[in-house]
């Protein structure tokens, strides 16, 4: 049940999806739905290298041009990032727009913008279930060598923009 909400990312959370303390959430995954043209809720999974919130109302995202979830974003202009860690259970709703469809790090990454309309944080009701909270987030292995020299060029590339 959300218990919270705002329509702009909290200091908090702000500062998690930066990039700026990258290493602390690089094990991490971020799951992101779309809604595909059957109506069907479609997931798929961000690293914290290709989402960077550029101040508490803006994030930009990185995700592959030609997959099914770009695609869902473009043709419906919504997206909902889900934000799970050690007691911390987020959605981030807002409108997506491409901004450019080839990233100058990873060509086979679109750059996309999402406009936060709300933040829901998820907390179990106290009285109804005391002492339960959310253990860990989606881990992954990180990546190493030249995949996480690639993944930090485009947490780079998103956290200054496209280049004119």
């Amino acid at each position: 049940m959300p218990r919270v909400r705002t329509n702009a990312l909290t200091d908090d959370l702000y500062q998690r999806l930066s990039g700026a303390d990258i290493e602390s959430f690089a094990a991490l995954a971020i799951v992101v739905a779309t809604v595909d043209a059957e109506g069907w809720p479609h997931p798929a999974m961000l690293s914290y290298y290709e989402v960077a919130a550029v101040d508490r109302q803006n994030v930009r995202l990185a995700i592959y041009t030609d997959s099914r979830t770009c695609a869902n974003m473009r043709e419906r202009g919504k997206t909902t990032l889900i934000v799970v860690d050690e007691n911390l259970a987020c959605y981030v709703r807002g409108v997506v727009r491409e901004i450019v469809p080839a990233m100058t790090s990873a060509p086979f990454n679109a750059m996309l913008h999402l406009g936060i309309d709300e933040v829901l944080f998820d907390e179990p009701p106290p009285d109804l279930e005391p002492g339960a909270f959310v253990t860990s987030g989606i881990t992954y292995r990180p990546r190493t060598g030249q995949p996480l020299a690639q993944a930090r060029a485009v947490l780079a590339e998103l956290q200054r923009g496209p280049q004119q």
